[in-house]
């Protein structure tokens, strides 16, 4: 009997899932953090919230429509702004659409896979926890420098070449609790405010947070000169780099989250990497060929997700 395993429950991981146990497979998700959604973070900070990894997604494809209007009829997404390619958030927080997609799968949080075998026909996925998961089919959904280790770590013969084609960009987000309020703009964004900020975001104007909360997202360049160093270096050079944006005497609190692979530099033009016939590699860096934008994004993580899994329901008739 079919059963597949996932490894991440990102956007790209819950949907496989979903199409897969809809189909009537039998599916588990095995992801390394403590809570679903991946990149679709959000973090609580005193009374209020932010959402510090993906602030919204766009949508331009009928598919991925489709689902953005049942999680609006479901209210658990609004537009938040634009009418060319609208901006649509989570309600409650982009990790709260994470959840509400995940409600129904089978997940294993806390378990970070190590090594994967192939054996009697089965694959089996060893977590650093010494637990062992077994699958007939495997989708991995993790940035391919992740994939690559486990890769790297285990006896399969793989053909990793298409992998490492992909390139990934970090960045370094400060999440900074406000005493006063306030505003940016008419909705709470601006981006490229100066040379080194890509993006702040209010998230009290956004409408997720209580009090005033902003996710201040440093630019490629910037993240990548210092983002293996310390927070306690960290602290006051951002500060420094945000000062016209936000005075100190303004911060109750700052925090950095960071990210060490976020923006693809060159994605790949297919929606998922066949690595053994049983064994595919999925997530935001593969655009379906149709896709004109030549960047990653949630629509592109959830249409790869798609895809994978209607590969791996069509190798089952």
């Amino acid at each position: 009997m079919k059963r597949v395993g996932i490894v991440g429950a990102g956007m790209t991981g819950l949907t496989a899932a979903a199409e897969l146990q809809k189909a009537g497979i039998e599916v588990f998700l095995l992801d390394k953090g403590k809570s679903v959604g991946g990149r679709m973070a959000t973090r609580r900070v005193g009374d209020g919230k932010a959402d510090h990894g993906a602030q919204f997604f766009t949508v331009r494809s009928d598919e991925f429509q489709q689902a953005v209007n049942k999680w609006i009829a479901d209210r658990k997404v609004k537009k938040w702004f634009g009418e060319h390619h609208p901006r649509y958030q989570s309600i409650n927080g982009m990790n709260a659409l994470a959840k509400y997609l995940a409600k129904d799968l089978r997940v294993y949080l806390n378990r970070k896979v190590q090594t994967i075998d192939f054996q009697n026909g089965r694959y089996q996925l060893y977590t650093e926890e010494n637990e062992i998961f077994e699958a007939t089919d495997i989708i991995l959904t993790p940035p391919s420098p992740q994939v690559i280790e486990v890769f790297n770590n285990s006896k399969l013969q793989a053909d990793q070449s298409i992998l490492k084609t992909l390139k990934f960009s970090p960045c370094l987000v400060a999440i900074v609790e406000l005493y006063t309020e306030m505003l940016y703009s008419d909705h709470g964004q601006i981006t490229n405010p100066s040379s080194t900020i890509q993006r702040i975001v209010n998230h009290e104007q956004k409408g997720i947070s209580k009090t005033p909360v902003l996710s201040i997202y440093m630019n490629k360049d910037w993240s990548e000169k210092h983002f293996d160093e310390h927070e306690r270096e960290l602290l006051p050079m951002i500060k420094n780099e945000i000062k016209e944006w936000i005075g100190a005497n303004h911060i109750k609190s700052i925090q950095i989250k960071k990210w060490r692979y976020v923006e693809v530099e060159q994605v790949l033009h297919q929606p998922f990497a066949k690595i053994m016939p049983s064994l595919l590699v999925a997530g935001d860096a593969f655009l379906r060929r149709e896709d004109e934008t030549n960047h990653s994004r949630l629509e592109s993580a959830y249409l790869s997700g798609k895809s994978a899994a209607a590969e791996l329901m069509e190798k089952n008739i």
